[in-house]
């Protein structure tokens, strides 16, 4: 739970202390301006401490429509003191004036300029959530008209949602291209990674509204398995809505981070390999980028077939039992958990071998084969492809998930003329949520493990790539 946000916090930090070791913090041995990564994320805790008081202590919610807003309010609070809290160490901690090393030349930067690239990080990072809850939430237009495209079948809830999820994808670009425009300018690779450390240095808060929908989808579960009353199941259900786009909001921060996070150790790479430029037109490179944007693709296909065949072993065991436990159907039998627990169990730790294996041996493969500069490309296609289908993806199925809800609840006029659960619009809405889960479950959250993974192993076996790598053009 919350693994990939993990994963982005600790590489971001890695992908800034690699590069402001190379700086004039490393050559002057200025140590507290070496750690100013960890006060950032430093800073970042006490925020998130002080943030969690507004939604316990000072704004008590009342009403189940406040529930949503509340959760967005603690982004927006966090995202604000958090800004505050990053001028002031930026001011205390950073010399006036630095140099950062940028690819051969040194660069001079100044401390309000790490701040604007932190700050921008940060924003960015909002924007990304909200655009995420725009495109996720039930309470906005697009996925109400998932929902509305269930009244013709299944088929046109598929295309509408996968048009949803690429629609989505949009704003979130943008927002990440500006911040790496801008904070390269202004301190080279080292903005990059700070923005990245950025846009995660909310992360208490982020991971907090992140597991709010599996915690309160667990009440719902437990509740119904008790026999509790239906209003118990409603507030729950409720609850699970708002969680259903905060964990949205959650991946999207994750995802965008996860870009920022391997750009920055892109660079770190290009510069401990010793290439000195990528060249697009290089045939070395360009098979590199062609290649690298296919591996996203052969990965969520390796993820979401494993997703499908566990599902198949599981939906297996279920029919025999019904078939051959006596009183089964009745209530009066009791079921056998422990197998079907153990039949997920053994195929989530089984089936994440052959794609984990894909993660770790490309790197290693195409530097030892083909070199640095073909590395180099692989790195670039898989970061520029897999961000776009890890947001694409966990849109997609966040908004299917909430169009069935929608349909469910029957809170408004629209929804109640498409309900009750169980007509025809619900069941096209079933369908669409059992694609969504392994879109927004398995194969988006971890797309941005490959595209982070592969470039903390490409910096780590940098050194060696460049000086025995490319065996097989220097043969040919």
């Amino acid at each position: 739970m919350g693994s990939d946000l993990f994963g982005s916090y600790a590489e971001s930090s890695c992908a800034a202390l690699v590069v402001a070791s190379i700086s004039s913090f490393g050559i002057n041995h200025d140590f507290t301006g070496m750690c100013y990564p960890l006060l950032v994320s430093s800073v970042g805790i006490i925020v998130c401490l002080i943030t969690t008081l507004f939604a316990t202590d000072f704004f008590e919610i009342k009403a189940v429509k406040e529930i949503e807003p509340a959760l967005k309010k603690q982004l927006i609070i966090s995202t604000a003191l958090m800004t505050v809290g990053i001028a002031i160490i930026s001011w205390l901690a950073l010399p006036a004036k630095f140099t950062i090393f940028n690819f051969g030349t040194q660069k001079e930067v100044s401390n309000w300029g790490l701040f604007f690239c932190v700050a921008i990080g940060l924003w960015a990072g909002l924007i990304i959530g909200f655009v995420t809850e725009y495109y996720t939430s039930n309470a906005y237009s697009p996925v109400q008209d998932v929902a509305d495209s269930c009244r013709t079948g299944a088929a046109t809830n598929v295309i509408f949602g996968l048009a949803l999820g690429y629609k989505s994808v949009i704003i979130p670009i943008f927002a990440i291209a500006v911040s790496i425009y801008v904070s390269f300018s202004i301190a080279a690779m080292y903005g990059i990674a700070v923005a990245a450390l950025g846009m995660l240095s909310t992360i208490a808060t982020g991971l907090a509204i992140d597991a709010y929908g599996p915690i309160s989808d667990n009440a719902g579960g437990i509740a119904e398995m008790a026999g509790m009353s239906h209003r118990i199941r409603e507030r729950t259900d409720a609850l699970d809505a708002a969680g259903n786009t905060t964990a949205a909001i959650g991946k999207g921060f994750a995802i965008g981070s996860a870009a920022l996070v391997s750009l920055a150790l892109f660079g770190a790479f290009v510069s401990r390999a010793g290439v000195k430029v990528v060249d697009v037109l290089s045939p070395k490179v360009f098979i590199g980028l062609i290649v690298g944007a296919m591996l996203p693709y052969w990965f969520s296909a390796m993820t979401m077939k494993s997703v499908g065949s566990a599902a198949l072993k599981m939906v297996e065991e279920v029919r025999r039992q019904f078939n051959t436990i006596p009183g089964l159907m009745e209530g009066t039998g009791k079921p056998d958990y422990a197998t079907c627990v153990k039949i997920s169990t053994d195929a989530s730790i089984k089936e994440m071998i052959p794609p984990g294996a894909l993660v770790m041996l490309t790197p290693l493969i195409v530097g030892t084969f083909f070199g640095v500069e073909t590395l180099s490309g692989v790195l670039a296609g898989a970061l520029v492809s897999g961000v776009q289908i890890a947001i694409s993806a966990s849109n997609t199925g966040g908004a299917w998930d909430n169009a069935k809800k929608y349909i469910e609840a029957g809170a408004s006029e629209h929804a109640r003329t498409l309900g009750p659960k169980g007509s025809d619009c619900h069941k096209a809405a079933v369908i669409g949520d059992t694609i969504g889960d392994p879109l927004k479950d398995t194969s988006g959250p971890s797309l941005n493990i490959l595209i982070k993974l592969m470039a903390v192993e490409s910096l780590v076996f940098a050194p060696f790539f460049a000086t025995h790598g490319g065996l097989l053009f220097k043969y040919l």
